[in-house]
C-alpha cells in the first residue's frame, strides 16, 4: 500500500482497506462489502479535496507569472505538464472503474450517471469474476499489468522533474511503489496484479482503483509543492541590498565619455534594475548590470543624482545614487626620445602617452611615413618629405592632438685616421695607426658606418705616390709610402667609401694630415 506524507484520514482509509481485504479472504458477509462502499466514498471525498488544492496551486503559478514571468515561466511549464499527465492517468483509472461496473451491471448500470460513479448503486458488488477477467486476463494481458506500467511511468516522469534528494521525491517513490507481495508460506509467488484483483469482489476492485487515484493526486500535490518552492528559492535571501558603481575611470578628458557599471551587489539574474535620472532611464542587461554613459562636455567636477529601481520580494524598491567624476582637458604628449627632429632612413624612437589613459587605447597615425610599436615605445620612420605629422587617436575615433616634426637626412660621416684627432701628426703616430674610420660626430643615434676602401696619396721628390686599400685598414704598401714622407709634407686620403647599417655605400670627403 502507499506510504509517504499522508493525512491521518488517508492513513485510516488505507488501514481499513487492508483489514477488509483480509476479511474478504475469509468470505465475510455483505456487511464487509458495504464497508468497502464507505471506504470508496471516503477516498473520493479526500480525492476531491486534494484535487481542489492542486488546481488552486496551478492558479498560484499563473498569478506569479504576472509579477515575474521570466522567473516563473519554466516552473509553470513543468507544473502544467504535471497537471496534464496526472489528469490523463486519473481519467484512465476512472474509465477502468466504469468498464468494470458495466461489465457486471450492463451498459445501463444504475451506478453510472453522466460519467459519474455512485458505488452504493453497484448491483454486482460481490461479483468476483469481473475484476479477474478484465484486470488480469490471460498471460499478463489484463489491464492491471498495463496500469502498473503506466503508474511506474508516471512516477518516473515526476521524479525526472524534481530533485531526487528532496522529501517530495522520497514521498512519491514510496507512495507509487507497487511491489509484488512476499512469498506465501507454501512457497507460492504472487504478483502485485494478482494480489490486488484475483477473485476479489467488484466493490473491492473499484475501491482499490480509487485508492490508486488518490495516490496519484497526492503525488501531483508533492510535485507541485516542490516546483513552487523552486520559484521562491531564487528570491532574495539576504537582509541588506546595496548598489555598486564601478566606473571605467574617474578621470576622463573633455570630449570623451564617462562610463560606469551600476548593479546590485547581491543581484537576482532575473531582476532587471534601472537607473533613473531626470529625463533619462538606463536599463540593465542579462546579469543585472547597468552600463552608464555620459558625454563629458565641460571641464571640472561633475555629479549626477538618480535612483536605482528594482523589484524586491516585497515590491518595488528605490535606492538613491550619486555619481561623481572629474573631467580634464586633454593633454597629449608626443616627444622624440633622442632629439627634436626625426631622421629619414632610420627608426626614430618616440614615447607617446595620454594622461589617465592606458597605452592600449591609443593609436598613433603619421603622415609621410610609418610608425610601429615595440613594447611601450614607438618607432617613427619618415618618408621623403621635409615634415611629417603624428596624430594620437583615442579608442579608434577621437583625435587627441597632432604634432609636426622636421625630417632631416642622416648626416654624412666624417672620415679620420683611427686614433688621430688633429690635422698635424707626428710620423710615429701615423706609423702606428691602423686605418681609416667613419665617425658620426655629435649624432645621438647609435649609428655606425664602416669604411670599405680608401686611397693614400703622397707627393715625394716631385713624384705622385698613391695606393688603395679595399678595407678600413692600411695595406703594407700604404705604410711603406707613409714611412717615406718627410716632416712638413702632407698625406692625403681620397676616394673614401663607407657602408651604413642599411647596406648602402656612400662616399666620404677627402682629408689630409701634415707631418710635424
Amino acid at each position: 500500500m502507499a506510504g509517504g506524507n499522508l493525512t491521518p484520514r488517508q492513513k485510516m482509509i488505507n488501514m481499513m482497506y487492508l483489514v477488509l481485504t483480509a476479511m474478504l479472504a475469509l468470505n465475510v458477509s455483505a456487511e464487509v462489502l458495504n464497508a468497502f462502499v464507505l471506504i470508496d466514498i471516503g477516498i473520493n471525498k479526500s480525492i476531491g479535496t486534494i484535487r481542489e488544492k492542486n488546481i488552486a496551486d496551478i492558479g498560484e503559478f499563473a498569478n506569479a507569472m504576472l509579477d515575474n514571468p521570466e522567473k516563473v515561466a519554466p516552473w509553470k511549464a513543468k507544473a502544467d505538464s504535471v497537471h496534464a499527465r496526472t489528469n490523463a492517468l486519473y481519467e484512465r483509472i476512472h474509465n477502468l472503474k466504469i468498464r468494470l461496473i458495466r461489465a457486471s451491471d450492463g451498459q445501463e448500470a444504475p451506478a453510472i450517471t453522466n460519467d459519474s460513479i455512485y458505488v452504493e448503486l453497484i448491483e454486482g458488488q460481490d461479483n468476483t469474476d469481473v475484476a479477474s477477467g478484465i484486470m488480469l486476463g490471460e498471460m499478463n494481458s489484463g489491464e492491471a499489468h498495463k496500469l502498473r506500467n503506466e503508474i511506474d511511468d508516471y512516477k518516473q516522469f515526476l521524479l525526472g522533474l524534481i530533485d531526487p534528494n528532496s522529501s517530495s521525491a522520497r514521498s512519491i517513490e514510496n507512495v507509487l511503489l507497487l511491489k509484488d507481495p512476499p512469498m506465501t508460506s507454501d512457497g507460492t509467488n504472487r504478483t502485485w496484479e494478482a494480489s490486488q484483483f484475483e477473485s476479489v469482489p467488484l466493490i473491492s476492485a473499484v475501491a482499490l482503483l480509487s485508492k490508486q487515484q488518490m495516490d496519484i493526486v497526492n503525488c501531483e500535490s508533492e510535485a507541485l509543492k516542490f516546483l513552487q518552492n523552486q520559484i521562491d528559492a531564487s528570491d532574495f535571501k539576504f537582509s541588506n541590498i546595496d548598489v555598486a558603481l564601478i566606473p571605467e575611470s574617474k578621470y576622463i578628458l573633455k570630449g570623451s565619455e564617462y562610463k560606469a557599471e551600476i548593479f546590485l551587489a547581491a543581484y537576482d539574474p532575473t531582476q532587471r534594475p534601472v537607473f533613473v535620472t531626470p529625463g533619462h532611464t538606463w536599463r540593465s542587461g542579462d546579469k543585472g548590470k547597468i552600463e552608464f554613459k555620459q558625454m563629458a562636455s565641460s571641464v571640472g567636477r561633475q555629479s549626477i543624482n538618480g535612483n536605482v529601481e528594482f523589484m524586491g520580494p516585497s515590491g518595488k524598491t528605490i535606492i538613491p545614487l550619486r555619481i561623481e567624476y572629474e573631467v580634464a582637458e586633454p593633454n597629449v604628449v608626443v616627444s622624440p626620445t633622442k632629439m627634436n627632429v626625426v631622421y629619414r632612413g632610420i627608426d626614430n624612437p618616440m614615447s607617446i602617452s595620454l594622461s589617465g589613459v592606458s597605452l592600449d587605447r591609443l593609436e598613433p597615425k603619421v603622415t609621410n611615413g610609418s610608425i610601429t610599436r615595440r613594447g611601450n615605445e614607438f618607432f617613427l620612420r619618415p618618408g621623403s618629405g621635409r615634415t611629417c605629422d603624428v596624430s594620437v587617436i583615442l579608442d579608434n575615433n577621437q583625435n587627441m592632438g597632432t604634432l609636426s616634426f622636421r625630417v632631416k637626412d642622416i648626416p654624412t660621416p666624417t672620415a679620420a685616421v683611427f686614433g688621430i684627432a688633429t690635422k698635424t701628426v707626428s710620423k710615429n703616430e701615423l706609423a702606428v695607426a691602423e686605418g681609416v674610420v667613419a665617425e658620426m660626430k655629435d649624432f645621438d643615434f647609435d649609428l655606425k658606418y664602416k669604411v670599405t676602401s680608401f686611397t693614400v696619396f703622397v707627393t715625394i721628390d716631385g713624384y705622385a705616390n698613391e695606393e688603395t686599400s679595399r678595407s678600413e685598414r692600411f695595406t703594407d704598401k700604404q705604410k711603406q709610402i707613409i714611412n717615406r714622407v718627410r716632416s712638413g709634407q702632407r698625406v692625403s686620403f681620397t676616394d673614401i667609401k663607407a657602408q651604413g647599417p642599411d647596406g648602402k655605400e656612400i662616399e666620404l670627403s677627402d682629408f689630409s694630415l701634415r707631418l710635424r
